[in-house]
């Protein structure tokens, strides 16, 4: 049984030739994500695989890639846009409480305002 908070990724991702394209719903709102190849291979724990065998491993990790993707989405800084992306270190490094580390403010460097 799903909560009333978020349902399921949709179960037909979009391949590109690099990640899974796909959605999640949560709190009422429809996100875009993806997740890499790499991080497929990461949950599957099978380094080489053909591109034929990618939605049977989507399938299998659904669930797990549904609460990265959330966790990502909890984690993300109000007011980022665009498409949540999963990456291998997310699996082996789940998402910090805070943002990624590329969006985090270096210490003594200003942000720029625009």
């Amino acid at each position: 049984m799903t909560s009333p908070t978020h349902t399921p990724a949709l179960a037909h991702p979009r391949w590109d030739g690099r990640r899974a394209l796909f959605e999640i719903e949560h709190e009422g709102q429809r996100y875009s994500c993806a997740i890499s190849s790499g991080a497929l291979q990461e949950l599957s724990g099978t380094r080489h695989f053909k591109p034929a065998d990618l939605p049977r491993y989507f399938a299998e990790a659904h669930g797990r890639i549904e609460a990265i993707a959330v966790a990502k989405l909890l984690a993300r800084k109000s007011g980022l846009l665009g498409v949540l992306s999963i990456w291998a270190d997310d699996i082996d490094d789940p998402p910090p409480a805070s943002s990624p580390v590329a969006m985090q403010q270096i210490p003594g460097v200003a942000r720029s305002s625009s």
